[in-house]
């Protein structure tokens, strides 16, 4: 099975209602989210300070001021302690946290994927130029979908029932 580290990166109160495509954005990433609680992959969680509350049942989000998660000092350590070099990245903005981290993320010798049904901004058009440079910096993109089923790798995982529920949701 491929390992991966989901980072769900701030999904605030404040900043999902203004975010295009929301609610497809979000429901993608929930079932992303429930994937891996069912393999039992790690999730991290980031919260941008004065954002308000993350939207999904979260434990002990890491809170940050920068951007990028890569320049908070709890998110490195968090990444070293859980030791997975692919990493899998969701989250708002895309063309702003999202984008910085990814960078950051590669630049730091990481496998970076972003699920880019489960990413958005506030306008469309800075998405669509954020995935441009995104695929410019070397990071790959995929769906939620595809992640998933590149994870579990065949019908025959003992996972694939639950999952395939999830999935067809």
């Amino acid at each position: 099975m491929n390992e991966y580290a989901l980072v769900v990166i701030d999904f605030q109160e404040r900043m999902i209602k203004h975010i295009h495509g929301a609610e497809s954005i979000t429901k993608n990433t929930d079932k992303l989210i429930r994937a891996f609680k069912i393999l039992g992959m790690p999730i991290i969680y980031t919260e941008q300070i004065n954002l308000g509350k993350i939207i999904f049942d979260a434990e002990k989000p890491i809170k940050k001021k920068t951007f990028s998660c890569y320049g908070n000092k709890k998110f490195i350590e968090t990444l070293k302690k859980i030791n997975c070099r692919r990493i899998l990245l969701v989250g708002i903005e895309t063309h702003i946290c999202v984008l910085q981290t990814a960078i950051d993320l590669i630049t730091n010798g990481y496998d970076v994927f972003i699920a880019t049904d489960c990413t958005g901004s506030r306008k469309e058009y800075d998405k669509i130029i954020a995935i441009e440079r995104i695929k410019q910096e070397g990071i790959k993109l995929a769906t939620a979908e595809a992640i998933i089923y590149e994870i579990l790798e065949s019908s025959e995982a003992k996972e694939f029932k639950e999952i395939l529920k999830i999935v067809k949701e």
